[in-house]
């Protein structure tokens, strides 16, 4: 498993939100999978508000993901 810094996974979620912006938009909860790593943007919990939360869950090597541990990031604006 590799490991990357938080700057890193950050850096990563913001190409994320770029690329699939409208849909995750549209949906409002969105995973997306690399290798060693799932992330889950998220609406804030105020629908319609634009902001969303990102969590990053480790996988435990086995392909599943540790869902007990994930690491906050910055949240971002994607609008509506």
């Amino acid at each position: 498993m590799k490991t990357l810094s938080t700057d890193q996974l950050q850096h990563i979620a913001g190409l994320l939100a770029k690329a699939y912006r409208h849909e995750i938009v549209k949906e409002g909860d969105w995973w997306y999978g690399i290798d060693d790593y799932d992330f889950n943007i998220h609406d804030f919990g105020r629908e319609g508000s634009g902001h969303f939360s990102i969590n990053v869950y480790e996988h435990n090597g086995l392909g599943m993901d540790k869902y007990n541990h994930w690491i906050d990031l910055q949240p971002i604006y994607l609008g509506n």
